[in-house]
């Protein structure tokens, strides 16, 4: 059974691209790039540390290094570092979940659902970590928690609304 999954990679200068990646049965990849060209990869790693590539019939040797979502690839001497997300590490960076600190105010929905609890009220001041929403997903209760200390300034939801990827939940303020 193939399985296909989207990667969103941002580079050093903080371009981000998309690609979509399809595991085949054979073990092989078939990878869509961003400007539509499908390619077929084979890959396997003989060590830590070490991909070998093969695609088109051209053969390539990459050094990668890891922490987390970040990378430092090294392809023919010259160094990248990329941060690599699937779909879902992706929905969870924009609600601050699980990352360093979140750039700005605003936390949004990572994912699609019903507002089952709202753990505060505007004016309340919050400390980053702490429960302020509860969304159920999939019949699974989720607790999206503050990306920041601060002070609500306002919420974007109420209990028993319903909420897409991206709508913004609730604004926290310095």
């Amino acid at each position: 059974m193939n399985r296909q999954t989207s990667y969103f990679v941002t580079s050093e200068t903080g371009e981000e691209r998309r690609f979509e990646v399809e595991t085949l049965a054979d073990g092989r990849y078939r990878v869509r790039t961003p400007e539509g060209k499908v390619l077929e990869v084979d890959a396997f790693s003989a060590q830590p540390g070490q991909l070998h590539l093969l695609s088109e019939n051209r053969s390539l040797d990459a050094d990668v290094r890891s922490e987390g979502s970040e990378y430092q690839v090294q392809i023919s001497g010259q160094v990248r570092e990329i941060s690599v997300l699937n779909e879902r590490q992706k929905r969870m960076q924009a609600a601050g979940v699980g990352v360093k600190k979140a750039a700005g105010p605003q936390l949004t929905s990572p994912m699609a659902g019903k507002i089952v609890a709202v753990m505060a009220s505007a004016g309340a001041e919050v400390k980053e970590g702490q429960t302020i929403v509860i969304i159920e997903a999939m019949k699974m209760e989720n607790d999206i928690k503050a990306h920041r200390d601060g002070v609500i300034e306002s919420f974007g939801v109420a209990e028993g609304q319903l909420v897409e990827v991206g709508d913004v939940l609730v604004t926290i303020e310095d």
